[in-house]
C-alpha cells in the first residue's frame, strides 16, 4: 500500500518535519518509534481537530475524535505509511459514525472544556473565523468533506485516492461547495 501526503510524496513520521534530535529519547527502536509518534502528535493534533470542525463537528466532538484517532495511530504506528492522510481518513469515518448515532442535533451538544480545547469558545478564533465554520456547516456532507481535505492542502486526485472516489467526482463536489459558499457569502454581504 503506497499512500501519499499533500505534496504527493510518500510520507512517514520523519518526513513530517525531519524529526529534531530530541524527538528520540534513546537510540533504541522503541525510543525512535515513540519519538516519531510524539512529534507527529504534537505537530498534527490541532490540525486534525480543525479538519473535523471544517466537516461540521462541534469543537468538543472534534477534539475527542482526534484524540481517539491518535490512539489508533499509535497502536498501528509501524504499519502507517502516510500518517497525516491516514489520521484524516480514520477521523472522517468516525465523524460520520458519530453523526449517524446522535439522536439530538449536533448544534445542541454542549461545548465542554477538554485538554485539547481548554476554552471551547476560543476554538473558532484558533481555527480562523467562525463565519467559515458556519458556511461549511450548511453544505452537504460530501461537499464539506472534500472542502475540508482541500483546505488541508490536498489536491483532488489525492482526495479521490484517499476517499476511494473518482477524481472527477471530487472536482464536482469541490466546485459545488465553492459555488455554494460563494453564493452564501454574497447573500450575507447583501443583508
Amino acid at each position: 500500500m503506497s499512500e501519499t501526503g499533500p505534496d504527493g510524496e510518500a510520507a512517514s513520521a520523519a518526513s513530517l518535519g525531519h524529526l529534531p534530535a530530541s524527538a528520540s529519547d534513546s537510540g533504541s527502536e522503541t525510543g525512535s518509534r515513540d519519538g516519531e509518534f510524539a512529534y507527529f502528535y504534537r505537530t498534527c493534533i490541532r490540525r486534525l481537530v480543525a479538519f473535523l470542525m471544517w466537516q461540521g463537528a462541534p469543537a468538543a466532538l472534534a477534539a475527542d475524535l482526534a484524540q481517539d484517532t491518535m490512539v489508533k495511530a499509535y497502536e498501528r504506528w509501524d504499519r502507517i505509511q502516510s500518517p497525516e492522510a491516514w489520521s484524516r481518513r480514520v477521523a472522517s469515518r468516525e465523524l460520520v459514525r458519530a453523526f449517524s448515532q446522535v439522536e439530538e442535533s449536533i448544534d445542541e451538544l454542549a461545548l465542554e472544556p477538554t485538554s485539547l480545547l481548554p476554552v471551547p469558545d476560543e476554538a473558532a478564533e484558533w481555527e480562523g473565523q467562525q463565519e467559515v465554520l458556519h458556511l461549511l456547516r450548511d453544505l452537504p456532507a460530501r461537499q464539506r468533506q472534500v472542502l475540508a481535505w482541500t483546505l488541508d492542502g490536498y489536491k483532488p486526485t489525492e482526495i479521490a485516492a484517499e476517499l476511494g472516489l473518482k477524481a472527477a467526482a471530487v472536482r464536482a463536489s469541490l466546485f459545488k461547495a465553492r459555488l455554494a459558499v460563494s453564493s452564501r457569502m454574497t447573500d450575507r454581504e447583501g443583508d
